[in-house]
């Protein structure tokens, strides 16, 4: 992986992680498109998102529902303008205070040093049971 892509994908957790709205301009172009695809109506924060008012909403929309409580990489894969990281983590669902454990795929496009897509694939099952949306 070059020194650019690595860099890019620190400014982008480091921002994310600091809630740095001013340093995620700096990473994610304006017109970023993200997709987090789930069954319609299980996950709010599901569906696309344009633009970078749209990926703050996104934001916002995941973080009102739910808490970081641990993401590890496990793997990274670069191919062309093309970055795939898989990681393992914890999250805590804030209506039902239930704990969700995942292995997700965050696949981002980069062009000129900037995110201009992000798509997210994970267990869409643990995180509906996890809001109470599926039974268990």
């Amino acid at each position: 992986m070059s020194d650019a892509v690595r860099e890019t994908l620190d400014r982008y957790y480091a921002a994310l992680k600091a809630g740095d709205s001013v340093a995620l301009r700096g990473v994610v172009s304006g017109d970023i498109e993200v997709h987090y695809p789930a069954p319609e109506g299980l996950l709010p924060w599901a569906g696309d998102w344009t633009g970078f008012e749209g990926f703050e909403a996104f934001l916002k929309t995941v973080s009102d529902h739910l808490v970081i409580d641990t993401v590890e990489p496990i793997s990274l894969h670069v191919a062309g303008d093309t970055v795939i990281t898989v990681l393992r983590g914890e999250w805590t669902v804030k209506a039902t205070a239930r704990k969700v454990h995942t292995e997700t795929v965050n696949m981002f496009t980069l062009r000129d040093g900037k995110i201009t897509r992000f798509q997210v694939f994970t267990d869409t099952a643990a995180l509906g049971i996890g809001l109470g949306r599926l039974a268990a």
